[in-house]
């Protein structure tokens, strides 16, 4: 059984009305077939918030052991969430991902990892480009802020705090991150520079400075990696 349809109506409602959630480029995320959103991660509400900024439904990983007791795994599992190990590579997530996204599933990916401050990106890892160009499918940069503040770790009770999401022009990784990590690498940097100009428009609330779909490529800020 799945409550995801009745969940999003639910966090959207609470994200609009509670929050005042503001969306911009959100025609940037394919209505249909495959996509792997980037997302950066800084609450265990990201998922949630930025599910339901969208009318398609995403599936997105979560640690293992939310899964473990039987009751629960079967409601993360009803919200399209499977289970990834963060301690090594888990084999059993990549193909589980692999198959949402030959199915023509759009699923969320964070790339950090784990969940950092607010303030500053953590290193990419390899695994968004890997997966993205084994299976053929654009990246979405996704780039929200203001989930931290409604529920900051150590909080007991969720926190009224305006929240902006914004999606940026879909980037498809080289083939050659397959087989060079420096390539990976600097993917990883790519989508990095996306997150920040995501969140200097963000900052100025300009969404329509995000350009629309089959417009000019994002620009990248200087000093990073100009080219996927």
């Amino acid at each position: 059984m799945t409550f995801y349809p009745l969940c999003r109506w639910i966090v959207r409602q609470i994200a609009r009305s509670v929050f005042g959630v503001t969306v911009h480029g959100a025609h940037h995320v394919p209505a249909h077939g495959p996509a792997l959103l980037a997302v950066n991660h800084v609450s265990a509400l990201d998922p949630f918030v930025v599910g339901s900024a969208l009318r398609r439904p995403l599936w997105f990983m979560a640690k293992e052991e939310l899964f473990r007791p039987r009751a629960l795994g079967a409601v993360f599992r009803g919200l399209h969430a499977f289970p990834v190990r963060r301690d090594r590579a888990d084999l059993s997530t990549i193909k589980r991902t692999l198959a949402l996204l030959r199915e023509g599933q759009a699923v969320m990916i964070f790339p950090e990892g784990t969940r950092q401050d607010g303030i500053t990106f953590g290193p990419v890892r390899p695994g968004v480009a890997v997966l993205a160009a084994r299976a053929g499918v654009p990246v979405v940069p996704a780039y929200h802020e203001g989930i931290g503040r409604i529920l900051p770790r150590g909080a007991r009770w969720p926190r009224r705090h305006p929240v902006t999401v914004c999606f940026g022009p879909p980037i498809q990784p080289s083939p050659a991150v397959l087989s060079d990590p420096a390539a990976a690498a600097a993917f990883g940097e790519h989508l990095r520079a996306q997150w920040s100009l995501l969140r200097s428009w963000a900052a100025r609330g300009e969404s329509a400075l995000i350009p629309a779909r089959g417009g000019d490529p994002a620009p990248t800020p200087r000093g990073e990696v100009p080219s996927v």
